[in-house]
């Protein structure tokens, strides 16, 4: 069962250490759920930036997409194509 965290950064995205199998239908889920809401705050969690960062080489970038939730801004097309891609590859 996947927790909802509360506060201005909910996600039904689970948290990888606490025996959750994480894949990209894991993904592809989450971003399916909150679609409806700008990108950046889909991927606006701790844990789905942990799980980009070791998978797929997007390591380097995570810091990016970081940046990204930090500020607020929207993510550059390039890197929100590769995620969606990555998703549905599941």
């Amino acid at each position: 069962m996947v927790a909802l965290m509360q506060g201005s950064l909910s996600s039904t995205f689970p948290i990888e250490n606490q025996n959750n199998l994480v894949t990209m239908r894991t993904l592809k889920n989450h971003l399916d759920r909150t679609k409806s809401i700008p990108f950046v705050k889909c991927i606006a969690y701790f844990h789905l930036l942990l799980f980009l960062a070791m998978s797929h080489g997007l390591g380097s970038d995570v810091l990016a997409l970081a940046t990204c939730v930090s500020t607020e801004t929207a993510v550059p097309e390039g890197y929100q194509l590769l995620i969606e891609s990555m998703a549905n590859t599941s």
